[in-house]
């Protein structure tokens, strides 16, 4: 039997949504690494208010934002994604995985209580492979890439469409994100945010919650949150 007994009044908790880049894992710094060595290779500087507002978009959005700071608009939001996807998932595929403090513990922990987990990401597929390597088999039950949807974040479609594939509803399940277009993306759907923030402020909203760290959280802990914001 589990360890964890997720509480007997609620049967709500049917799956934990999980956001990648900077929630599961520590990879922003990558990402604006890639950003600095792009756009300084394009003879343009960059600068850490622009990066910021980065966070959590979807590539394309951040695609077109890059090109619009720095007046390249003879180059698409295509080729910049590009671009930063080679650069990060190399260092994926040559370098251990930097995870956020408790994250794969969390993750463990709910795969032993039997929560079914989604990885929700805005990166493409190619790079959640690549990150999905470096994890137990199983992990996740399902996996939705930025590439994989119409409209990304902060737009519901990618956290509807995880729940789909699981079967479950939106309200019944928990979305750990650290940033706040992401957030937004998991309470449009329905789901409560759990916000883990890293690099950029989340504001409070309805339906979310604040938590320092993972390491504060288990699998009962995420269940009675749910119970606390389904009046239960």
């Amino acid at each position: 039997m589990s360890e964890f007994t997720l509480p007997s009044r609620t049967s709500t908790l049917a799956a934990a949504l999980w956001d990648f880049d900077g929630t599961l894992a520590d990879t922003e710094p990558l990402w604006v690494a890639a950003e600095y060595e792009l756009i300084n290779g394009l003879g343009h500087k960059w600068g850490e208010e622009h990066a910021e507002q980065l966070v959590g978009n979807s590539l394309l959005d951040s695609g077109a934002y890059i090109l619009n700071v720095i007046g390249r608009h003879d180059l698409t939001p295509e080729w910049v994604v590009e671009q930063l996807l080679s650069r990060v998932v190399g260092q994926l595929e040559t370098n251990p995985i930097p995870w956020r403090p408790g994250a794969r513990e969390l993750l463990a922990a709910l795969n032993e209580a039997e929560v079914p987990c989604a990885l929700v990401s805005a990166s493409y597929r190619v790079l959640l492979d690549a990150a999905l390597k470096q994890l137990p088999p199983g992990s996740f039950t399902v996996s939705v890439a930025g590439d994989e949807v119409t409209q990304g974040k902060p737009h519901p479609e990618p956290y509807e469409k995880a729940c789909a594939l699981l079967g479950v509803e939106a309200r019944d399940c928990v979305v750990f994100e650290d940033s706040s277009t992401g957030a937004r993306a998991g309470n449009a759907a329905g789901a409560l945010v759990v916000a883990i923030e890293n690099l950029v402020h989340v504001p409070p909203a309805p339906r979310r919650v604040h938590v320092r760290s993972m390491k504060d959280l288990d699998p009962v802990a995420v269940a009675r949150l749910l119970e606390d914001a389904n009046g239960g």
